[in-house]
Parts: C-alpha cells; structure tokens; sequence
C-alpha cells in the first residue's frame, strides 16, 4: 500500500478533540501498515525519541530496534514480520533507540483500524512501564474508541462531553448515562475535599494531574484507578476542555496489598528468608538473616553465605544449592552454623526452592530457613526422658481421658506382649484382663479427677505367674489450663520382695520350732546317757519325746539323737531349696516337658528300687513355660509319694497330657493321700502348721516354683486310693493339642 504522510490522514470532524488528544498526547503515538512501515508518528516523538516526526514517516519500525541480538529484540523483530499478529497480544515490551544513541523501554498495544479503506495499527509508546499500554490507531477517534483505557472529555466546567467505549465497560455507565453529568457520578466518598481542590486547581492552571483515586461502579463496586487529566487548549493557548484517561489498577492494588502483606509476613519471622541468583548471591533476604549473620542488610545483598558464617558450613549449603540448579527440585536439609559476627548458633531446618521470574525463567533459589534450635533441645531432652523412662525396671504407661494408651516404657510392653509399634491407639480395655480392668478403671478415673493413687494390687500373667505390684497413678497435665488430660501409671513389681520377706518369716519360725525340738530332744538324752553312765535304757512315748526305762541301753539314745539330727538336716535342706528358689527373680524359659518327665522317673526308680514308678507320655515333644526348678518340683512331688507311701512297693505314674494353651503334669500314687494341710500348703502355701515336717516345707518349694512359672497344682483323691496331684504349665509354644 502507499505510505500516507501526516496531511493524507483525515482528521475527526468531531469538535476537533480527538485531534487535540493525539496531537497533545505527552506519550509517542505511532501507526504502521501492513509492512510495518510508520505511517503516521504524533508531536511526541520528537520530545521523547528526538526524531521529528516526518524523520519516521516511511521508515519501518524495526529501524528503531536496538542493534543487539537479545532475546527480547529477537521475539519483538519476529513478531513484526507478522504486523496482524500484534492485535492479538497483550502490552508488550517495545525498546526503541533515541535519536542521540540512547535507549528507552517501552509498553505498548497495537489497535487495527482503516483509513480510507488502508489497514493502519495504531498505539500508545508509555515510558517506564513494565506492561504494555494500549495503541492509538493513526485515525484519532478509532485511536481513542479503541482504547483499553477508560477515556472522558468535560468541558471546562466538568460536564462529561464524550466517554470511549472502555469508559462504559470499566464504569458500567453507558455514554448516554455519562454525557451531560459530572465526574461525580464516580465519586466513591473514599476521596478527601483535598484531593479534589488540588486537582482543579493543577488543572485550571493548564497542568497534567497524574494520581491514583478511588472510584465507585454504577453497581456500587469501587475501584482503583490510575488517572491522567490534561488541558486541551484552543488555538488561542486557552483550556477549552479537559481529558482524562483512567486505568483501572484495581488488581495491581491488591497484588500490592497482598505483596504487602507477604512482605510485613516475611519481615516479622524470626526465621531467615533469603532469595539467590544463579551465582549465589544474595538478592533478598529479611531482616532475620541479618541478625544471624551480624551485618547489615544491605551489606549482604551480592554476597553469599561465605561472608558470615563458617566455610565447612557454607560449602555444605552450596552444594545443596547447586543440587536445586543441577535438578530444579527442592531439597531439605539441615544445618547448625556458628555466626561469627553476631556471636549466634543455631540449628535450621532448611527446604531450598527453584525460583522462576515472571517469565517463567529460572534464575535463582530461596531458601525458608527454620530455626529449630529449642524443638531440637527438647528433642535431646524428651530423647533422654524416653531412654530413662524406657530402661526403667518399672511398667510405667501413661493414657488419655478416654483411656487410650499415650506411651508404654519397654518393661510395660513386654509384661503385657505389646509391640512397640502398636501402643498407639490400643485401650486399657484391650491390654487388661477383663478380671482386673474393673479395678484399673476406677482407680484411674480417680487420677482423672486430680488425684494421686496408690494402691497394692496382684496379676497373674500367664508365663510369670502370681505378681504383686505397688501401682501409683498421677494425674497428666493437659497445659494450656485444660485440666487434666490423662493419667501416668506406675507399676512396681515386688513380688520377689514380698516373697522373701514371707519366706524369711516362715522359714524362722519352721527352723525355731523344728531346731527347739529336736534339740530339746538331743540334750535329754545326752543327759540321759551322760546320768547313766551309759547305761540308761531309753524307749520313744511315740509322740515325739523320749524317757528312760532303766535298762542298759546307750544305743537307743544314740539312734534317736541321730534321727533327730537327720531330720534337722532334712529341714535346712529344703529351707536352704526355698530360699535359692526365692532369691532372684525368676527367668521363666522353654522346658520340654516330656523329656524331664522320663529322666525324673527313671531317676526315683533308681533311687527307690522298691517303688514301681511308671510313664505315661505322649509321642511328641511339649514345651512349656517354666523357671529352672521347674524339675526339682517335680521330682519333689514324686519323691513325696514314694516317701510317705504307707506299704512296701509304692506304685507312682507319672502322666503328661495336652490341653488348649495349657499341659498337665499329672503324678499319681496308690498311698494313703496328702492330708489337707499338706493340700493346702500344695494349692495356697498356706497352712504354715503344715511345714513343721519335711513334706510339708518340700511342698512348699513346689508351690512357689510353680508361682514362678505361671503354674498352679490341685489335690484330689486317686480311685481306690491313694492321691492325684495335677500340675498345670502354659504351654510355650501355644499350639493346639
């Protein structure tokens, strides 16, 4: 198409303003054909590039490119090969070279309009804006019809005269709504008097007003608008009218409320911030960086993290630096640098991020740096507390108000076969026997209510036997003044105490009663023998005591004070038993049961040819749960029946039988039977009276060896006579029969 000079374009015949706008406009206004070839350039351009504007006229645009070949010149000169493309993009960065050499930036918005049937694009060139402006098409009312910019003319008394469609759009008045009225139709009441008397008074004076103002929508929305008002002046020099260009910067309003908000967010950690190019160093940090480090903030701006702190230390962030470059994922790491300046340690918690500008360009990192130096301290602290509380000898646990388990110590977990895995979520209901958990249940919610509990309870466990535990439970502080929010319960095992301390009583009085008697009876006769000359003649009443006969026989006394010391020896024996039985706590292991039955039967066969002891065993091995004494107790009980069996051939069985979780032990003799002190001694250690013989203190043993072992034995009458005494052991390896 043929280039068009300034006097071919037509002006508006309307009012002449849309000449007056253009041609007043401070901003270079430039419209291109086809080709890209300036077909028209305002007065501007020669104030703001220093080229007169027919130096423009015919040349093509892309002459004023700078020279170099950066990315954005290149994508710019692309562009311009295709001018039509440039209606469909948003502002756009145009830089221009100035007459003298120089360079200026700026934003842009091409428009398509006709001029006597010719396709002209026309925009508005803005300096010093980083988005694009819209363009002006070289026809001056389609320059401003077009407009992205809401655009209005009053006279001079402020009477809207013309409003662009971009008014109506922005305003939601139409021109027949606007024209006629006063800008006051916008007055949001947001804006002082002030600010109006400044404005009209700038105005008046045949100067621009350039400000940010508050506005209201016909709907009643306000918004903010950046508006430009200038004099049109007449060709005597004289205002005649005023324009006013607004753009509606209600968006960038609240990024920049919002960036505010971020950035007074940031300034007030406690926790350094910091932004990095590809080169490391710093381009924006808050203010927590510069306490650590010592120095001021402006000092650390092109730096990096050498300048403060520790080399090892630095070298380590850099590398986790350069991890983000290399992969451009996060990385989280953590570090306790020593700030030399400020004289500061700390431990931070550190997640670095790729950063990308608006472009979408990678051009750096920031690193969120999280000082955890006091969560860390506690961590050793509450790590010291878990090792303590964990190696205690104690069960301790602690629950919540709705009895669910907090934490259980190791001790706890194993009396209980808890996995330390599973603690969490499991109640009190789940972990105690149903026997017990009415007990337990009271006396926590006792706690609940504030109190410390202490209270002497016993358990029986299934491998370990009777227990007996001190239990205390206090109540858990929930902090922030919400009372109580669980329970911590103690429990102290002190059965083994409470064990010897029983022991150690029964035992004084058996070895006091026995030893007084029997001595009793060794010193008379000795007198006796001593009186006699040794020739007194001693015969038994058969209740125990002895008196002299007159006869000549120093043999008798002899047999009875050997008796008698036998039996005293027989005494220690089994008391010395109790009280290695008694002496530790017990380790309950796995006892193939069968097998110790056949040896201990074998064994008092050999020890008592004359009793028939017999076997009757299963086929296949069976293990049980039981302390080491476990075959002494057996043996005791075997030994018993054969003993104090009543005729000359005792017959004793001993029997192994399966049952569900459980084996039988089962010794059986053909004698006259335990009596029932013996049986309760056997069943409930009671019946103290009981162990001032041999068999009852043996029976005994074999009671707290089965305490031990989780076991128990009962007593009952064998057909047609004799005893049955069944021993009862949990079977170790759980298994059905």
């Amino acid at each position: 198409m043929a280039h068009k000079t300034p006097d071919d374009v037509s002006a508006p015949t309307e009012d002449g303003f849309f000449v007056s706008f253009v041609e007043g406009c401070s901003d270079p206004v430039i419209s291109i054909d086809d080709d890209g070839v300036v077909a028209y350039a305002s007065p501007a351009v020669e104030t703001t590039l220093g080229y007169a504007p027919e130096e423009l006229v015919g040349r093509p645009i892309g002459q004023l490119l700078p020279d170099d070949d950066g990315p954005r010149v290149r994508s710019l000169r692309g562009r311009l090969e295709e001018v039509s493309c440039l209606t469909h993009l948003d502002d756009l960065v145009f830089p221009i070279t100035r007459a003298d050499g120089s360079r200026m930036r700026f934003s842009v918005r091409f428009h398509e309009h006709r001029i006597d049937g010719a396709v002209v694009y026309t925009g508005v060139f803005r300096d010093g804006v980083v988005d694009g402006e819209p363009r002006a098409l070289e026809t001056f009312r389609n320059l401003v019809e077009h407009a992205g910019h809401a655009i209005y003319v009053t006279d001079t008394d402020g009477t809207i005269e013309y409003v662009n469609p971009a008014f109506s759009e922005h305003t939601g008045y139409d021109a027949e709504e606007a024209i006629g009225r006063t800008p006051a139709i916008l007055n949001s009441g947001e804006m002082p008097e002030a600010y109006f008397s400044s404005l009209w008074e700038t105005i008046s004076d045949g100067e621009v007003w350039e400000e940010e103002i508050i506005d209201r929508r016909k709907n009643g929305e306000q918004y903010h608008a950046h508006q430009t008002i200038a004099p049109v002046l007449d060709d005597e020099g004289e205002v005649s009218r005023y324009v006013a260009i607004q753009t509606d910067v209600t968006e960038r309003k609240a990024t920049e409320g919002r960036l505010k908000q971020y950035r007074d967010i940031v300034e007030q950690l406690d926790d350094p911030i910091l932004l990095q190019n590809l080169d490391g160093e710093f381009e924006l940090l808050n203010e927590a960086v510069s306490e650590f480090a010592g120095i001021p903030r402006e000092d650390l701006y092109g730096t990096d993290e050498f300048a403060f702190m520790g080399p090892e230390t630095a070298a380590f962030i850099e590398a986790r630096r350069q991890e983000v470059l290399e992969t451009e994922d996060p990385v989280a790491y953590e570090t306790s640098p020593t700030f030399e300046r400020s004289g500061r340690e700390a431990t931070f918690s550190t997640r670095r991020y790729p950063y990308y500008d608006a472009d979408g360009e990678f051009v750096g990192t920031f690193a969120i740096c999280r000082d955890v130096s006091e969560m860390k301290a506690r961590e050793t602290e509450l790590e010291q507390f878990e090792r303590a509380v964990d190696g205690a000898t104690d069960l301790i646990a602690a629950v919540d108000r709705d009895g669910r388990f907090l934490f259980a110590n190791r001790r706890y977990r194993s009396y209980h076969g808890i996995d330390a895995e599973d603690v969490n979520g499991l109640s009190l209901a789940e972990v105690i026997d149903e026997e017990q958990f009415p007990e337990v249940k009271r006396n926590v919610n006792r706690a609940l209510r504030g109190r410390s509990v202490e209270y002497r309870t016993t358990r029986t466990h299934p491998e370990r036997g009777t227990r007996t535990f001190d239990v205390r439970y206090y109540p858990l502080d929930a902090g922030n003044d919400e009372g109580v929010g669980g329970v911590v319960g103690v429990l102290r095992d002190v059965t083994d105490s409470e064990n010897r301390a029983r022991q150690l009583r029964v035992v004084d009085r058996v070895l006091q009663h026995n030893l007084r008697n029997a001595l009793t009876v060794i010193r008379g006769r000795a007198e006796q023998i001593a009186e006699s000359g040794g020739r007194a003649e001693v015969e038994s009443d058969g209740d125990g005591s002895d008196h002299a006969t007159g006869s000549t026989a120093p043999e008798s006394a002899a047999d009875a004070i050997v008796s008698r010391a036998n039996e005293l020896l027989t005494t220690s024996e089994k008391a010395h038993h109790i009280t290695e039985v008694l002496s530790d706590p017990p380790d309950t292991g796995p006892v193939e049961i069968v097998t110790m039955a056949e040896r201990l039967a074998e064994a008092m066969g050999s020890e008592f040819p004359a009793a028939r002891v017999s076997t009757a065993l299963p086929d296949e091995e069976v293990v049980v749960s039981a302390t080491d004494w476990i075959d002494r107790a057996i043996a005791e009980l075997i030994r018993n029946a054969v003993i104090h069996h009543d005729g000359d051939e005792p017959a004793v069985e001993v029997a192994v039988a399966v049952h569900d979780g459980s084996v039988e032990v089962r010794i059986t003799d053909d004698g006259p039977g335990l009596t029932g002190m013996d049986r309760d001694v056997l069943e409930t250690g009671q019946a103290v009276d009981a162990l001032y013989h041999g068999s009852g203190l043996g029976l005994w043993m074999v009671y707290w060896v089965l305490q031990q072992s989780g076991g128990s034995a009962t007593v009952r009458d064998a057909e047609p006579r004799g005893s049955v005494v069944s021993v009862t052991l949990p079977r170790r390896d759980g298994g059905e029969p």
